[in-house]
């Protein structure tokens, strides 16, 4: 107590002191009091819809194939797919009119519906057009790339020579970046090889493998089944291990157009001073032309002729699939690229040549295969069945691989015997022709 102070005063101080102490110390005690924890927000899942659990793609016993798509609020569905053109006596007409578009049926729960075949056994591509929208089916991942979009897949099983088979040796299809000087940009290929490359080391044969107008360097490796039609083969003895390159065709933005005029300038110097090397020098290959291959499916057929006949010191085997100029380049490429071989072109083992019967490249090949014969270059020539389609393109590739880098004569003419027996049914026929053909002519 402070002198003089009553204690009365001194009371009501203690309390005034008390009560400031207090409340300054309570204050802040209770705001520092945690808040109350908010309850984490509850995982909402979006109502059930019968796109959950809906099977968009079924192959039925009897070839068949069921296309369903979930768009309760659309207006007009159609099914775009590729498969009718493998039908045996499939018409032009009948292929029009599947490559239009199938109307799909709306029925139950806004579930659309179409059914097409019986289809052939092999690999398709298909799209739904939903109210004028091009899409990919929602419920299926398989997909292939082209360079304006992707395509869904569907498979009718049975095409045993291009099937993944658990009881066969598989190799790797590695997909493969690399920087172009050529192009200024990163580039990609893939690039296949056989089984047991990893741990081996023997150098192996190189095929160049060139893809069609439009489509990606996937091409050959996801819709044209490469990988498992040169498993298939290798296994059975009927083509020699070999490693596979499938480059990207485009070095631009490719639009078909009336009048359009490839100019594969890029592409050939981006293949032959880039990618070549590029294989020789990260891969064991034997890198001569002995032991190098070119072939490709139209566009990719085109610049095959184009690479061979101006390259032909680096490639011995050729194959020309459903290809061969066309429009001005019948007379401006050829005549350039046939000049330069004249001048100094070597004779290659094989040039292989096929194209179908409704294919809207056989008249070029045709024509091309003149033009070829006429400079003096020799032509193993087939005509099959079908259109410009892939299920002829893969049963190219089956034919032409057991061709390459083996003997000329009857150990050729001998293995392409050997491989009949298992060749797709419908050409079996053909091949066996095909076969005694050369036979008698090397007999």
């Amino acid at each position: 107590m402070e002198a003089g102070m009553p204690a009365g005063a001194f009371a009501r101080r203690g309390a005034i002191v008390v009560a400031i102490l207090c409340g300054g110390c309570l204050m802040p005690l209770a705001a520092q009091q945690p808040a109350a924890t908010a309850a984490p927000p509850r995982l909402e899942f979006p109502p059930p819809t019968p796109n959950d659990t809906l099977k968009s793609v079924e192959v039925e016993a009897d070839r068949h194939v069921r296309f369903r798509i979930w768009a309760p609020k659309a207006m007009d569905v159609k099914l775009q797919a590729e498969g009718p053109e493998a039908t045996p006596g499939a018409t032009p007409g009948v292929v029009r009119k599947a490559m239009a578009g199938v109307a799909m049926e709306k029925g139950a729960q806004g579930i659309w519906e179409a059914t097409i075949g019986p289809i052939e056994p092999g690999l398709y591509r298909y799209n739904f057009v939903v109210d004028g929208v091009h899409t990919t089916d929602p419920r299926n991942s398989l997909t292939v790339q082209t360079t304006s979009e992707a395509r869904s897949l569907y498979e009718v099983p049975g095409a045993d020579f291009l099937e993944y088979k658990p009881a066969v040796p598989h190799g790797a299809v590695s997909v493969v970046y690399y920087d172009s000087k050529v192009t200024g940009s990163l580039r990609r290929m893939h690039i296949y090889t056989p089984p047991g490359y990893e741990n081996g080391t023997a150098r192996l044969p190189v095929l160049y493998l060139l893809h069609g107008g439009g489509d990606a360097d996937d091409a050959w490796s996801v819709l044209g089944r490469a990988g498992a039609i040169l498993d298939n083969l290798i296994a059975a003895g009927k083509a020699v291990p070999m490693i596979v390159v499938m480059p990207a065709g485009h070095t631009s933005e490719f639009h078909l157009a009336p009048g359009l005029h490839f100019d594969f300038s890029a592409f050939e110097n981006d293949l032959v001073s880039v990618v070549m090397p590029y294989v020789d020098s990260h891969y064991r290959t034997v890198a001569d032309r002995d032991h190098r291959a070119i072939a490709g499916l139209s566009m990719g057929g085109m610049q095959t002729l184009d690479i061979c006949l101006t390259h032909s010191g680096d490639f011995g085997w050729v194959g020309m699939f459903s290809s061969g100029w066309f429009g001005d380049a019948m007379k401006t490429d050829a005549e350039k690229d046939l000049a330069q071989y004249k001048a100094g072109g070597k004779p290659f083992r094989l040039f292989w040549v096929d194209a179908g019967q409704y294919d809207i490249a056989l008249e070029n090949s045709r024509a091309s295969v003149a033009l070829l014969n006429k400079a003096g270059i020799k032509t193993d020539v087939h005509e099959s069945g079908g259109f410009h389609s892939w299920n002829n393109w893969r049963d190219y590739l089956y034919q032409f691989a057991p061709l390459l880098f083996v003997e000329s004569g009857a150990r050729q003419a001998a293995r392409a015997m050997r491989f009949i027996e298992q060749a797709p049914a419908r050409s079996q026929g053909r091949l066996a022709q095909n076969a005694r053909a050369r036979a008698a002519r090397q007999s």
